[in-house]
């Protein structure tokens, strides 16, 4: 009878493994799943969105984002250098990353289709591709301000009538924020040959700030609140989409405004190459730029998206791109944050 059980117990370990052979490829078994891990900024919506999409298409795979601050990735990716966690990094300023690129955080990878990137949007060496473009924009609630009242140029958030009407999010951990403030430097460094003038323009806009926001839903908060918070300095990545949760905000894209290259990249040496490319391809999918685009109010920097099978706002869309000196700007812009953070930020 042992005997006879134990060749039982053989028999189903046997019809179990051939089962779990049958089922590979597009059913694989759980234990044959493999992981994706991806740092990102995107936020749980969008993020929620593509782990749904790439799991159903990609079943043999599973995604676990990390969100944290695009700002803060890169120490991330610069302590983890000898033993790399994430597979993708997908979010953040082209400045970030050509400095995880000139420190060989990177892998490059350039696949055909990336040749409907603009030049300006992607690393010479496949390090990085963007995948979104996204102007800046002031960002106000409805309920406080009239349109026709919010400023239609950076300056104009430094009258004196706004003062402790705004609310920032902290820079230094945030990308949009670094490309707002370092922008506005460099504008005024190209005007006057220093970064003088920029910092006196971050000085006034202090003046008029009555909160820093350490994260961006504490922002949303304080701004959406009864108090005295009316307008912020964002992205078009999220305005629209705040509006269409209920939150009381509209937008107004300034002149002269800051356009992002918001990129992706993946990780030299990351646990899953494989999966990291076929994560990167998915993300950059001319599908998956139209659902983002319909869904999350993502303009796709990819120049070959038919126009036709973008929201016909992005068409109607007229946007008045600051031109920064970008070399500039990713050669101080460690500096001038650090300057406004010690010299300049007089609240918490």
């Amino acid at each position: 009878m042992k005997c006879l059980a134990a060749l039982l117990v053989l028999f189903m370990l046997v019809l179990a493994g051939c089962g779990a052979e049958k089922n590979g490829g597009g059913s694989a078994t759980m234990s044959a799943r493999t992981t994706v891990t991806v740092y990102s900024p995107h936020g749980k919506h969008l993020e929620g969105d593509i782990k749904k999409r790439f799991e159903a298409a990609h079943p043999h795979y599973t995604v676990e984002f990390l969100d944290m601050g695009g700002a803060k990735i890169l120490a991330r990716l610069q302590a983890e250098k000898e033993r790399p966690h994430a597979d993708v990094w997908w979010g953040g300023a082209p400045s970030d990353f050509k400095r995880a690129e000139a420190q060989g955080l990177l892998s490059p990878y350039a696949p055909d289709w990336t040749a409907g990137i603009p030049p300006e949007a992607k690393s010479a060496s496949g390090a990085w591709i963007a995948t979104f473009r996204t102007p800046e924009v002031i960002m106000y609630n409805t309920k406080k301000v009239k349109r026709e009242d919010v400023p239609t140029e950076w300056d104009g958030l430094l009258d004196p009538k706004w003062k402790g009407k705004i609310v920032i999010r902290d820079v230094r951990p945030s990308a949009t924020m670094k490309t707002i403030f370092g922008a506005l430097v460099a504008r005024e460094f190209k005007r006057t040959g220093s970064a003088g003038a920029g910092y006196e323009f971050l000085k006034k806009l202090d003046a008029n700030t009555g909160a820093y926001a350490a994260e961006p839903q504490v922002m949303y908060d304080l701004l959406a609140a009864d108090g005295p918070y009316a307008l912020t300095a964002w992205t078009l990545a999220d305005a629209p989409l705040l509006k269409g949760q209920g939150y009381p905000f509209d937008y107004v894209i300034p002149k002269q405004t800051p356009v992002l290259f918001d990129a992706v990249a993946l990780v030299k040496g990351g646990p899953n190459a494989d999966g990291a490319k076929v994560f990167f391809d998915f993300v950059n999918s001319l599908e998956q730029l139209i659902l983002m685009a319909h869904e999350r109010h993502r303009l796709p920097a990819r120049t070959d998206v038919p126009a036709d099978r973008l929201p016909a706002w992005m068409s109607e869309l007229k946007i008045d791109a600051m031109d920064v000196d970008w070399a500039l700007f990713d050669k101080n812009i460690d500096e001038w944050i650090a300057y406004w953070d010690a010299k300049i930020k007089t609240k918490k």
